[in-house]
């Protein structure tokens, strides 16, 4: 068999080694138009802040380690054209500028994400630049790097904004954060949870202008950036980063396998497409949400190497192997906060009309007679009827990231919060308490509360 991979990023990277590792008979051949596969993206800000010790090790595999596992490796090749009746892929050759046309039996597509470019007047301005790959994030961390810019504005509040924002906060910049949103991580966080961050960048000079939408980056008649232009107010600035969502880079499966309005791929249970023979995966495809109950694109790196594991079994395995569901698992640490989420949030649940409820407890995340301690604040949402669990948040300045891996679970097994009391965690005061928060907020919802005293951080 031979299987084709287009894309060789989280999910494209994962799906051609689980296909060779599982059956090295196999054919497997993967295309790229970047010659810098298996970038982790996510570190771009790390990179940016100086907290990585080389860029080099943001990339977890390379060209010469898929070949050395019997990958046939394609960099710097343009995918142009496909013929699903033919069971065609076309491509360029960006080296050679010649056409490649290559046969498969089983197609994945992994082309991931481009950064979304609103129509902003003067975006294509030389100091306006968005964020996606390696060579933006060198740029980046030149700027940040930059003495002569002293002033940057970041244009999108979500994860890669604020990831950002802290930065260049770091480096000692002025920093203006820029949002249509009213607060920042809105899709990720409610308000009690995001407001924490957004004093915490208050309190380091961050000037905060939500609630309003870019028109237009200014430039002095140089051609150099000044100023960034609002609906509401002109803010001064040397350099900006426009970070404000993404879009699937499917433009050639229209008319091939069906696409949502968003041009997402369409996916069964085993990350199959509407063609047998081709499968979606990554941030280009949509996955089956457990907690939203419906299917919709999930666009994190947690996710896309999943769905490399589960359209390569398939492909193996002829369709054994069903997606348990996914939950949109994240955290962020930023301005000495550490955050994480899972499935909905309060708000989300309010705008998709989701019967819900909500428990929010916080309390000392060890015992109190330990001489240090620190307060953890968590969030559950569950359905009103099923008493479904959905939804989970978690804040704290020590990190209890982690919860969050419990809860995802959780949400997958279709946990109820009337459960959530008898999880077995386990109890040791260098770690936390016999009625750890967890465990609390389950005892919570039968009106036991064994929080006798307010507490402060040490």
């Amino acid at each position: 068999m031979r299987t084709i991979v287009i894309g060789t990023n989280h999910a494209g990277t994962t799906a051609v080694r689980t296909l060779k590792k599982l059956d090295p008979k196999m054919e497997v051949i993967t295309y790229d138009k970047s010659d810098k596969i298996s970038l982790l993206g996510c570190g771009i800000a790390l990179w940016v802040k100086g907290s990585i010790t080389s860029p080099q090790d943001l990339f977890y595999a390379s060209p010469e380690l898929l070949a050395k596992e019997g990958i046939e490796v394609h960099t710097k090749h343009d995918w142009t054209g496909i013929d699903a009746d033919k069971k065609t892929v076309t491509f360029k050759d960006m080296k050679s500028g010649q056409e490649v046309v290559d046969h498969y039996d089983k197609l994945i597509v992994a082309t991931g994400t481009w950064p979304a470019t609103p129509p902003f007047k003067g975006l294509d301005n030389p100091n306006v630049t968005v964020v996606k790959n390696y060579e933006q994030g060198e740029k980046i961390a030149a700027v940040n790097n930059d003495a002569s810019i002293k002033k940057v504005a970041v244009v999108g509040a979500g994860y890669i904004g604020v990831e950002l924002v802290d930065a260049f906060v770091s480096a000692g910049k002025e920093v203006t954060l820029i949002d249509a949103a009213d607060r920042i991580m809105p899709n990720y966080y409610d308000e009690l949870f995001s407001s924490k961050v957004e004093n915490a960048m208050k309190e380091q000079g961050v000037d905060l202008q939500l609630g309003q939408f870019v028109q237009e980056f200014v430039a002095e008649e140089s051609g150099v950036l000044k100023q960034i232009k609002t609906d509401k107010g002109t803010f001064a600035a040397d350099y900006a980063i426009v970070c404000v969502g993404v879009k699937p880079q499917t433009d050639l499966l229209k008319g091939v396998v069906e696409l949502d309005p968003r041009g997402t791929i369409k996916t069964n249970e085993y990350q199959q497409t509407s063609n047998p023979d081709i499968y979606g995966i990554g941030d280009c495809s949509q996955v089956y949400n457990v907690a939203y109950n419906q299917a919709m694109p999930i666009q994190l790196a947690t996710t896309a190497v999943r769905t490399g594991i589960l359209a390569a079994v398939n492909i193996i395995q002829n369709n054994k192997m069903k997606s348990p569901g996914f939950t949109g698992a994240n955290a962020i640490d930023v301005f000495g906060w550490k955050l994480a989420s899972c499935g909905v949030t309060e708000v989300m649940a309010k705008k998709c009309s989701i019967d819900y409820e909500q428990i929010t407890y916080t309390d000392a995340d060890r015992p109190e007679w330990m001489k240090t301690y620190n307060l953890v604040t968590l969030k559950v949402v569950y359905e009103k009827a099923s008493h479904r669990i959905i939804g989970a948040q978690v804040i704290s300045k020590a990190n209890h990231s982690e919860v969050i891996y419990l809860f995802a679970g959780l949400i997958q097994k279709q946990t109820l919060i009337d459960e959530l009391p008898l999880i077995d965690i386990f109890f040791l005061p260098h770690f936390n308490k016999p009625y750890n928060f967890i465990t609390e907020v389950g005892l919570s919802y039968y009106g036991l509360d064994f929080l006798n005293t307010e507490k402060s951080e040490k």
